[in-house]
């Protein structure tokens, strides 16, 4: 019994410095809301989630290699807290496929030092951190998200902005922080990726690039991002690929710029952003705009934001089929919320969502497709939502 005990101090005192270096953390969020009322002019009520944070499951972790270098990897997966499921095998997800895949929010090993963090694997795009110009943080409530994803675009709070396959880098230096990120997108190959006869696909059709320079300081806050997202090649399956006929230029071109400014009694935000030649489609370019103020109330703070948005009209010239002509329309929306810190890991939140679609028929507008049970000759309505919830770290 003696030696039993006299080895195991041992081997207990040979690996107290691994684990002294070393360092792992399980966390997470659990973020529920009750909805009610119309979406896209449908009665809808039930459990939605992600009202202020999307659910997810993650562990991250690093270890110090000396010199003020350390390892660090995160591995990080989202679920749709309504069901349990893996929010991108029950929604789907271009970049994650929709599969078995398993941590597809976000899947890096990197190193860091007193230059900044180089990483490699799936990761967010610069895109994703406009949330300190949104009044809802990046919210699936707030207006941001409502609109850049109706616009189809990869500088929003969305899985639009986690890349496969990529390297990034990220620095702060005081007051400035700098952030790059390249990927290869799914196909990282084009070996025996046919597009017609004899001929392979580009495998770096599907690639995409950002970058983004911030300024933080005090109350104030600024920031601009710019990424681009190819669409050279139309992949329908593994290996089966098409020539895009969209047009010339197949390359979606984003910019944003967003501020905000903390006065004490309330904090002003807004940001402005315009993609070019859209999801590859020449000459579909998009605007959004949004303003909107936090304002702390007693123990909570009121939350408001409006935005609009204007999708050009373009004409799409089928190779077969011919051209067909897409209208513009200009949806708006605006979000009212109030959220309240219960403590450091829980917040209580309630308020209103309304989305004007502006009246467009789905065929119209190649962006949006048409609700179960409706044709694509109608109009879509508006969405109008009451929701109350909770969301819990930990």
């Amino acid at each position: 019994m003696q030696k039993k005990l006299l080895a195991l101090a041992v081997l207990g005192s040979l690996a107290a410095p691994v684990f002294a270096q070393s360092n792992v953390q399980i966390y997470g969020i659990a973020d529920a809301y009750m909805q009610y009322g119309k979406l896209k002019g449908d009665d809808t009520m039930g459990i939605g989630d992600g009202g202020l944070l999307g659910s997810r499951l993650g562990f991250r972790g690093q270890e110090d290699l000396g010199n003020g270098l350390k390892a660090v990897f995160l591995l990080e997966e989202g679920f749709d807290i309504s069901t349990g499921k893996s929010l991108y095998m029950s929604k789907g997800d271009s970049d994650a496929n929709g599969g078995s895949e398993v941590f597809t929010r976000q899947a890096y090993v990197g190193l860091k030092g007193s230059f900044g963090q180089i990483s490699l694997g799936r990761q967010y795009a610069p895109g994703y951190f406009a949330d300190p110009y949104d009044p809802l943080a990046g919210g699936s409530i707030g207006v941001w998200s409502a609109l850049s994803g109706l616009g189809a675009l990869s500088i929003a709070p969305t899985s639009a902005a986690r890349w496969n396959n990529s390297v990034a880098y990220n620095g702060t230096f005081e007051s400035v922080s700098l952030a790059a990120i390249y990927s290869a997108g799914n196909q990282e190959s084009d070996t025996g990726k046919y597009v017609g006869t004899n001929k392979k696909a580009d495998y770096s059709d599907d690639d995409k690039y950002g970058v983004s320079l911030k300024y933080d300081n005090g109350p104030l806050k600024l920031g601009a991002i710019y990424q681009g997202v190819k669409f050279k090649s139309v992949c329908t399956a593994p290996g089966v690929c098409a020539e895009n006929p969209r047009g010339k230029d197949k390359t979606q071109n984003e910019f944003l710029v967003g501020a905000s400014y903390d006065f004490g009694v309330l904090t002003l935000l807004g940001s402005y952003q315009k993609g070019y030649d859209v999801k590859g489609y020449k000459d579909l370019d998009v605007d959004v705009w949004q303003v909107g103020a936090i304002v702390p109330v007693g123990p909570g703070k009121i939350r408001f934001a409006y935005g609009q948005s204007k999708v050009d009209g373009f004409t799409y010239k089928d190779p077969v089929k011919g051209p067909t002509d897409y209208s513009s329309f200009k949806p708006k929306s605006f979000t009212l919320a109030y959220t309240q810190e219960l403590s450091k890991r829980t917040t209580v939140y309630a308020g209103y969502e309304w989305i004007d679609y502006d009246d467009i028929e789905y065929k119209k507008q190649v962006l949006m497709t048409a609700p179960s049970g409706h044709s694509d000759t109608e109009k879509a309505d508006n969405t109008s939502i009451v929701f109350v919830g909770m969301q819990h770290k930990f």
